[in-house]
């Protein structure tokens, strides 16, 4: 008997998404929540017997609609664990917090990972989209990460094809099960110096409910830029506005995912207008929108 027949399928849980992302929108969901591997993959295996689930992790990415949500979601946040596996290697389930890396790092003066500092994801939705900030990327900590698309694959650093926020666990129906992760042994002072610069590079980003950056910068220029140029800093549609802090920001005020949705595509549409740039969303949409079909 196969060690996963000891499992039942766990029940899904009726969940609204708003307390799901870091956009506090989202209609009604069912969402399961596997807690160990072998959970995991049943449910992946089960849900995608109907079409592709959508495999959620702490929602900082992800703006989902207001109605109720059809698609199936399995999200990793009970998926948690860390394991320093060799002096300079780390080993981690996917929906470690990465505020909780960190803090494993710094109580053993492992340096490395602290350009993550103040994100609000988990470290497999940073692996997913190529996550990082201040010009490093987690494709500089990447050794491997594991996989589970019916069978369980281990795909190296090369085998991941990032790029700009891309990677190739994007283009395949498959979860994120965990990350062999390099680090770099380091002194606690050092570790709390870099940690406090990276705060400070941050510190000057937008307040609210957002998904960071909207778009992605196009080849050789910034999105923030050319909104800006395009006018629409500070520009609102319902209860959602373009920061005049980071024109890249979208953040909600008391409306709804449809509002967010509506400017998304007028930002668009200006900045096409006024360069002939099509911009391309960073953000993932989940749901259904009038709006937003793109």
């Amino acid at each position: 008997m196969r060690a996963e027949s000891a499992f039942c399928l766990p029940t899904a849980e009726r969940v609204k998404l708003s307390r799901c992302t870091t956009y506090g929108l989202g209609g009604e969901a069912e969402i399961y929540y596997p807690d160990n591997l072998c959970k995991a993959k049943l449910i992946f295996d089960k849900l995608n017997e109907n079409g592709r689930a959508f495999v959620l992790g702490n929602g900082s990415d992800v703006l989902a609609s207001d109605g109720k949500i059809k698609e199936p979601i399995i999200c990793t946040k009970k998926l948690r664990g860390i394991v320093r596996v060799a002096e300079d290697k780390i080993f981690c389930l996917a929906g470690t917090s990465v505020g909780a890396l960190l803090a494993y790092c710094k109580r053993r003066n492992l340096g490395g990972l602290e350009y993550l500092v103040n994100i609000p994801a988990t470290i497999g939705g940073i692996a997913y989209m190529n996550g990082g900030a201040g010009g490093k990327y987690i494709s500089d900590n990447v050794l491997s990460v594991k996989v589970y698309n019916g069978n369980i694959v281990t795909l190296d650093n090369k085998d991941c094809n990032y790029t700009y926020k891309h990677s190739t666990m994007r283009d395949i129906n498959a979860i994120i099960l965990s990350i062999l992760l390099k680090v770099y042994p380091s002194t606690r002072q050092e570790i709390e110096e870099r940690l406090s610069a990276y705060s400070a590079r941050r510190a000057h980003l937008p307040t609210g409910r957002s998904c960071g950056c909207v778009f992605k910068n196009p080849q050789g220029d910034y999105a923030a830029r050319l909104i800006e140029m395009a006018g629409m800093k500070g520009q609102s549609c319902g209860g959602a506005y373009v920061s005049p802090v980071h024109a890249n920001f979208i953040i909600s005020d008391g409306g709804s995912a449809e509002d967010v949705c509506k400017l998304i595509e007028l930002v668009r549409e200006a900045v096409w207008r006024k360069f002939g740039v099509l911009l391309e969303n960073e953000v993932v949409l989940l749901g259904d929108f009038e709006a937003c079909k793109s």
